[in-house]
């Protein structure tokens, strides 16, 4: 696509030389045949006014006001003196004795001509000053209007990219040029990105004399290139987008062999401090961000440890005194109390089982590695299986599963969804006293199946909701630090419901109480069509 269709696309989005070059330059047949149609125009008029009667001064006023009007209609001051003198000679010709002829008996017409001339000239002359300030005002607020809109769109972008893209976009719009873009990426530029004046970005590499004077404006810090004393010969006028002591990129503009005045290459200059300002800004929110992660990670790192020394010591010594105690030959020990330290050294390898499968299960959904097996699976044979796992401590207390009128499935993965209800029923179990109910209930709800595990213990406060999903947080007992309390359950269980598209919330229970409650996506019931 040429230069002058693109500009026919984007008549809404002028720059200022498209708007300077339209207002001087014109066809000079249309210019000539508009002068000459206001002279006719306005001797047609006095004509009229003649036959009324009118004198020669208000016919000589409306000869003045056609150059006034061609001034205004035209956009150079070739046409005001032409104008000026044929209404002259229009006058000698049509209303001063003898008429039709050029000669003039009155020894006051040659003073009569010269001051009509002079007054029509200087009038159109003063009207052309006022419509050339006219558009230089037009001219600046357009620059302005371009800064300001520079300006906030560059605070509304979110990228790197995004800023590159408004800085060269307000460049084309101002100088109605091509405009290539040429990040830093290490010690030299990556490959250039150029905006077309239709819009369209090409990635076509540059020439080698053209790479070379863009890598020598990054290198040096100075503009090169076309308008320049340096590299003059390229297309391409090179600037850098700077901020500080950090070089972001280079831009080039194709102005060819066409100067930009002052004005032009002050606005341009102060585009692109905006957009390395942008840029600066862009890049120090990433460091924060980058710098707010690591802290995170630096946290969850330390609670990690923190709670892995505390809980893992607790079992671990149970576990090591107790059967201290059962390999003492010199201790007599009864069968229940055998039975009993036996136990406890089952509950306590359990746990640290159940432990370390929810910390590899976390780290495996945190770092993606894990792959979902989805499979058609039923919500009630999952409940059931789950209730194989639980804690020993449920024993102590009701757990009641409500019975469904239809059968639930759901596309999951069996073993995760599993671990889900596990931990939801144990972490009833752990924060509800001896005796408490659970009850496990599972019903449609649209294109879901809602799970919901409800007890009747002391309940969550509204502020520990949220919370009690975050990793290596305990609902009541705030960081993770008391026994069997890695706050990994809640954390897990919401990653494996959202990883299989559901959610996960916490509700109270009443009269008192909490209802923990998970969505998985339904699985229609598949049907033998085959008869």
């Amino acid at each position: 696509m040429g230069a002058s269709a693109a500009r026919e696309l984007h008549s809404s989005e002028f720059s200022e030389r498209e708007w300077t070059e339209a207002a001087e330059q014109g066809n000079a047949f249309f210019d000539i045949a508009k002068t000459l149609g206001i002279l006719a125009a306005v001797t047609l008029v006095s004509l009229m006014f003649d036959a009324l009667g009118f004198s020669e001064v208000t016919i000589v006023v409306t000869y003045v006001l056609g150059v006034l009007l061609t001034a205004i209609a035209t956009p150079k001051r070739i046409y005001c003196f032409l104008s000026s003198a044929v209404s002259v000679l229009a006058f000698n010709f049509f209303f001063t004795t003898p008429r039709y002829s050029f000669q003039a008996w009155g020894k006051e017409y040659p003073g009569t001509f010269a001051v009509m001339f002079v007054v029509a000239f200087v009038a159109s002359w003063l009207t052309m000053q006022l419509r050339e300030q006219a558009r230089c005002a037009a001219v600046a607020s357009r620059r302005t209007q371009v800064l300001l809109d520079c300006d906030q769109l560059l605070q509304a972008c979110r990228t790197s990219d995004e800023i590159v893209n408004v800085m060269c976009r307000q460049l084309i719009k101002l100088l109605g040029y091509d405009v290539t873009w040429l990040c830093a990426a290490g010690k030299g530029l990556a490959k250039p990105k150029t905006l077309r004046l239709s819009g369209a970005v090409d990635t076509t590499p540059l020439g080698s004399s053209e790479q070379s004077c863009a890598q020598w404006v990054f290198e040096h810090n100075k503009c090169s290139g076309a308008t320049t004393s340096t590299s003059s010969e390229a297309s391409c006028l090179y600037l850098t987008v700077r901020a500080s002591d950090v070089i972001f990129g280079v831009v080039g503009i194709h102005v060819g062999h066409e100067n930009i005045n002052s004005d032009e290459r002050s606005i341009v200059l102060s585009i692109i401090g905006e957009t390395a300002l942008a840029l600066e800004r862009d890049r120090a929110l990433a460091e924060r961000e980058a710098a707010a992660v690591l802290a995170k990670n630096e946290q969850l790192r330390a609670n990690l440890l923190r709670s892995i020394s505390h809980d893992l010591r607790t079992p671990l010594t149970a576990i090591s005194g107790n059967a201290d105690i059962l390999l003492s030959e010199d201790v007599s020990i009864e069968k229940a109390d055998r039975r009993r330290l036996l136990a406890d050294i089952y509950d306590d390898a359990q746990w640290l089982t159940n432990l370390v499968e929810n910390l590899l299960a976390a780290t495996k959904l945190e770092n993606g590695t894990v792959r979902l097996n989805l499979t058609c699976e039923a919500v009630d044979d999952m409940i059931e299986e789950a209730l194989r796992h639980v804690s020993r401590e449920a024993r102590s207390h009701q757990i009641q599963v409500v019975p469904t009128d239809d059968i639930l499935l759901v596309r999951a993965d069996g073993h995760l969804v599993v671990q889900v209800i596990v931990n939801l029923i144990n972490n009833a179990i752990t924060h509800t006293p001896a005796g408490s109910h659970i009850v496990i209930a599972a019903d449609r709800n649209g294109d879901f199946v809602r799970v919901s595990i409800r007890d009747d213990g002391p309940g969550i406060p509204d502020a520990e909701k949220e919370r009690g999903f975050e990793s290596f947080y305990t609902i009541n007992h705030g960081q993770a630090d008391s026994h069997r309390s890695m706050g990994l359950g809640l954390f897990l269980c919401r990653s494996i419901v959202e990883a299989h598209g559901g959610t996960i919330y916490v509700t109270d229970s009443h009269p008192h109480g909490c209802v923990f409650v998970f969505t998985l996506p339904a699985e229609e019931i598949p049907r033998d069509d085959a008869k």
